[in-house]
């Protein structure tokens, strides 16, 4: 049996450029929708007081591929989202009193997504929407720099072959991506990844 090799879990900050008018309309608007997206699996799971990922996909699925987004991965993505929502809420209930009585809500302003939706690339990140559109978010020039190596290490994990199946692959050096939306303009980027030793 060969050896797995040892990974080291890393993060990288890094911040895009100030994005043009074309870019903010379609972004803020996927922003908008996500936190829309994720308060409505919120309320549902409360409701319905669904726990296991079987469930909670058979009771949403259709319901959210005609309100939100027909994509799985997108779909996958707001359940996590709307879950750790769930879980930090009520820790913080056990020890804010003026929460308990509160509904969980997921703030406007990020996104968390994993692959195919975000993408990682030497320069910039790229987001796929529901339509299929690409847009592409480059990084600043400093913190591109700073992260030159460790993003060259993720990309060394790409696939360039497609599967049996006809799909490509995803890295394995990187999961999810935190995206926030800054007043000015900006986002700020929180990638995890695992790089091997």
């Amino acid at each position: 049996m060969i050896p797995m090799p040892e990974t080291k879990a890393i993060f990288l900050k890094l911040s895009s450029v100030p994005l043009t008018r074309e870019k903010q309309i379609p972004l803020q608007e996927e922003f908008s929708q996500y936190g829309l997206a994720t308060n409505w699996v919120i309320k549902i799971l409360l409701k319905g007081h669904l726990t296991k990922r079987a469930q909670i996909l058979d009771a949403i699925q259709d319901d959210f591929s005609e309100q939100f987004d027909s994509r799985l991965t997108y779909l996958n993505d707001v359940i996590r989202s709307a879950t750790a929502e769930i879980a930090r809420h009520r820790k913080l209930a056990m020890t804010i009193r003026s929460m308990r009585d509160k509904t969980p809500f997921f703030k406007q302003g990020r996104v968390i997504f994993s692959q195919p939706i975000l993408k990682i690339s030497e320069k910039a990140l790229i987001m796929t929407l529901a339509d299929s559109t690409r847009i592409p978010i480059p990084y600043d020039k400093f913190s591109r720099n700073q992260n030159a190596e460790k993003i060259s290490a993720i990309l060394k994990g790409e696939n360039t072959k497609v599967d049996a199946e006809g799909i490509m692959p995803t890295n394995k050096r990187y999961g999810r991506i935190r995206l926030k939306w800054n007043s000015a303009g900006f986002l700020i980027i929180d990638i995890k990844a695992k790089l091997p030793i």
